[in-house]
């Protein structure tokens, strides 16, 4: 099997007021370059008379022509039609595909793509393949937004997000964004409502149950929303990564702390030592998961069965999935037990975490001790 060769340079073919278009909240130009920029490429070269758009978050370099002159060179160009939206996974399957003397066509209800060293870039012909994977669709055709949203994907989706709560927050996804709503305001509204929700669990009555679990998976979908939000518009941030960690601790806080206080009316509060020992459990969890979000790079310079355990199963753990376990537990009648259960869990959880990391993060070979590692 020939080794792929890698692309470096793309050229973009803008026509009419394509450029302009919103797409999912961005103008589709300067969606196109933040896409490939994304995906690995070097520079950008505009064909026609537009200007390079002005955007902080470009950061490749962009050129112009005023015509599309095939380059001399052989190296591999990713040619980008005109109304064209591609997605990033698009980019990367077609790098993997690419061949250094071969012209190769994408093209779907005339969005079109094209791969091809220098000399044929805006040649005819060439072989045509169907892409395995992302997105290639015209802008000003039927189901963009659907089909950027459905080609998202979040590793760290627990069961639940993958069969419910992604299922409800696309459409709403979909509505927010022709709304100036950021994502950081979206991710406070569903920590707030989270927290409402969890604190409602120890109000008195039926009613107040329903309400309480209502606004808990509110809160969840709304935490899919704004990932959601922020990967489409580009707009992803230091401050949103730390708001999401910070508000799924917060409202899982709100939600024993409602716990507590429906056993404190009943008579069955666990005693001090394990609610110490709870508090403690979830400071080291918020502790350890923040530690091995900030160094996720610097840990996968190696192949290491730590770093598979610590994303493909610790980091689930994090997800909102834990809420299940509140309604089973009071279906048996047994909030005293989650209580016990939880602080024993929360801190097996961080400790084994920390164990994994530092393990890791030797491995590695970092220059300084695991215990002192800057995030």
């Amino acid at each position: 099997m020939m080794e792929a060769v890698p692309i470096r340079d793309a050229i973009i073919l803008p026509d009419g007021t394509d450029p302009f278009r919103p797409v999912a909240g961005v103008p589709l130009l300067v969606r196109t370059i933040l896409t490939l920029q994304r995906a690995g490429i070097e520079r950008c070269t505009l064909v026609g008379r537009l200007m390079p758009p002005q955007d902080r978050r470009i950061m490749c370099r962009v050129l112009t022509a005023s015509v599309l002159t095939p380059p001399a060179d052989p190296a591999l160009r990713l040619v980008v039609g005109a109304g064209t939206v591609i997605d990033v996974a698009l980019v990367r399957e077609l790098q993997t595909r690419a061949r250094a003397d071969t012209a190769v066509d994408l093209e779907a209800d005339g969005a079109r793509v094209r791969i091809a060293p220098g000399p044929l870039v805006a040649a005819t012909g060439g072989s045509s393949i169907a892409p395995r994977a992302g997105t290639l669709r015209r802008a000003d055709g039927p189901g963009v937004d659907q089909a950027l949203l459905e080609g998202l994907e979040n590793p760290r989706d627990g069961y639940l997000d993958r069969v419910l709560h992604r299922r409800l927050s696309r459409p709403l996804t979909r509505l927010l964004l022709r709304t100036p709503l950021s994502a950081n305001a979206v991710t406070v509204g569903g920590i707030a409502l989270g927290m409402a929700g969890g604190l409602l669990l120890g109000a008195v009555g039926p009613g107040a149950i329903v309400l309480a679990l209502l606004l808990l998976e509110t809160s969840a979908v709304l935490d899919c929303s704004d990932g959601e939000i922020a990967r489409l518009r580009f707009a992803e941030s230091r401050l949103g990564h730390w708001l999401d960690i910070a508000g799924d601790t917060v409202v899982h806080l709100a939600l024993l702390a409602g716990i507590a206080v429906r056993l404190a009316r009943a008579g069955s509060l666990p005693g001090r030592p394990v609610l110490v020992a709870l508090l403690l459990g979830i400071a080291g969890a918020f502790a350890m998961v923040t530690w091995s979000e900030e160094t996720e790079g610097r840990r996968h310079r190696i192949a290491a069965w730590e770093n598979r355990l610590l994303d493909g199963v610790l980091a689930p753990l994090t997800t909102r999935d834990w809420h299940v376990f509140p309604v089973l537990f009071a279906l048996v009648g047994r909030l005293d037990l989650l209580v016990l259960a939880a602080a024993v869990g929360a801190n097996v959880f961080w400790v084994t975490g920390l164990v994994l990391l530092c393990r890791v993060l030797r491995r590695a070979r970092f220059d300084t001790p695991c215990a002192s590692v800057d995030p």
